[in-house]
């Protein structure tokens, strides 16, 4: 082989291959999504579905608290009412009942007005408590049917008693003794029970009422997610502001201090519906039931003759129970007629171990200004007034929660939907721009 053919051999050559790009794959959604139109396009539907997200929730979640409200002011807290003056009616009956017995012989209309009225109020509570106890509230309707047998159980001994005192015949105050222990150990236990379930149901629906912090949290978000949308479109386009961009971030700035507003607004009302209202309201409640029981208990003592020293034993006992609940819930002139009615007491004693039972008789019943009956009379106009003040209280606490949010249900999504369309008619000139 010549030099010159193995110089030929040595000489690089072409490869024709070389001049034919590889196959490329077909990604045109990836290739739109890498450009600069399709990222603002995936910003823009990412941002859409976000605002109507938050529209959706918010007006859901404002919904369902609306809705808890509305089932607490129209449902919950008138029952909690009626189990409550159920209870108050059916012990001012047994104290009534018992107070009918100290002039002896045919009680005074009066007397008789006010135990009627007081049977008839408790029978129209168990009415209404029963045609509003949820069919499913086992334990309520089992204790308004057990109150509703008993109470028709109490009213026929007291009808004996008062027959025998009218005779009288001695065993009208056993028959007295029978329905009082009837009342005061079975029947205003279950009256409490209804009553407590009633008034725990109200407190603990006033809990949780205002917006939810995830809700106001998410809106935030997506606040901060308009703001810096705004901020890398302006850089792109190489203006200042979009205006539908600035139009979403300020109804998402006005939907985030709406939620808190109202929220707080609503939480603060509830709030003080519950501890400026509801609670001191157990406690009011408790304090005159427990006033009306020690009545009961001093009337029967003093018609045994101060031979029952159990009578006078519960009412020492319910006295200084009262006291400890007056000290913990000051209503005002209370105290003061408690103190007064317990001076009348020690003297009724003293007139009963002297054995001068008319005198004792006098200061129970008369209506001198340090007997007995006008001292318990200022108690329990003094308790059943706050017990008034404290209802009004819970129900305009529960009013003013409602109301601070109704017009956010619709409000919400409204917002929510403008914003979405704001973005969408924001980012759509700036699309326009690229084709």
């Amino acid at each position: 082989m010549d030099s010159g053919e193995l110089a030929r051999q040595r000489r690089p050559t072409f490869d024709e291959s070389l001049l034919v790009d590889p196959e490329e794959l077909d990604r045109p959604v990836v290739d739109f999504l890498g450009s600069t139109p399709g990222r603002m396009t995936l910003v823009a539907v990412l941002l859409v579905a976000a605002l109507l997200a938050v529209g959706v929730a918010a007006s859901t979640m404002v919904s369902d608290r609306r809705s808890r409200l509305e089932t607490l002011r129209s449902h919950t807290d008138p029952l909690a009412d009626a189990a409550q003056r159920i209870y108050g009616a059916l012990s001012f009956a047994n104290t009534t009942a018992a107070t009918a017995f100290l002039p002896g012989g045919v009680e005074s209309h009066d007397v008789r007005d006010r135990y009627d009225a007081a049977i008839g109020q408790a029978s129209a509570g168990l009415v209404t408590a029963s045609n509003g106890v949820s069919p499913n509230d086992i334990r309520s309707l089992t204790l308004l049917t057990d109150l509703s047998n008993r109470l028709a159980l109490y009213t026929g001994i007291v009808a004996t008693a008062r027959a025998n005192n009218r005779a009288g015949r001695p065993i009208g105050v056993a028959y007295l003794s029978e329905s009082s222990v009837l009342m005061q150990q079975d029947i205003l236990p279950s009256a409490e029970l209804l009553y407590q379930a009633q008034s725990d149901a109200v407190i603990a629906s006033g809990r949780s009422v205002g917006p939810s912090r995830v809700v106001i949290a998410a809106t935030v978000l997506v606040l901060v997610a308009l703001l810096l949308a705004q901020a890398s479109l302006a850089r792109r386009s190489r203006r200042r502001l979009n205006p539908g961009l600035v139009v979403a971030s300020v109804l998402m700035a006005v939907l985030a201090v709406w939620l808190t507003t109202a929220g707080l607004v609503s939480t603060r009302a509830a709030t003080g519906a519950r501890t400026e209202g509801g609670e001191p309201l157990d406690t009011a409640v408790t304090a005159r039931i427990l006033a009306q029981q020690a009545r009961a208990d001093e009337i029967l003592g003093l018609l045994k003759r101060g031979s029952d020293t159990l009578s006078d034993i519960k009412f020492d006992e319910k006295t200084a129970q009262l006291g400890w609940l007056l000290d913990e819930h000051p209503v005002d002139g209370a105290a003061d007629a408690l103190r007064g009615w317990l001076r009348s007491n020690d003297e009724i004693r003293r007139k009963l171990a002297s054995g001068d039972y008319p005198g004792a008789v006098t200061i129970a019943r008369d209506d001198g200004p340090q007997d007995s009956t006008v001292q318990f009379a200022r108690l329990d106009t003094a308790l059943r007034d706050d017990i008034t003040r404290l209802r009004d209280r819970q129900r305009d606490g529960i009013a003013h929660a409602y109301t601070a949010l109704n017009l956010l249900p619709a409000g919400a999504a409204a917002i929510g939907v403008l914003s979405a369309l704001a973005v969408a008619a924001g980012v759509a000139p700036r699309l326009s721009e690229y084709h």
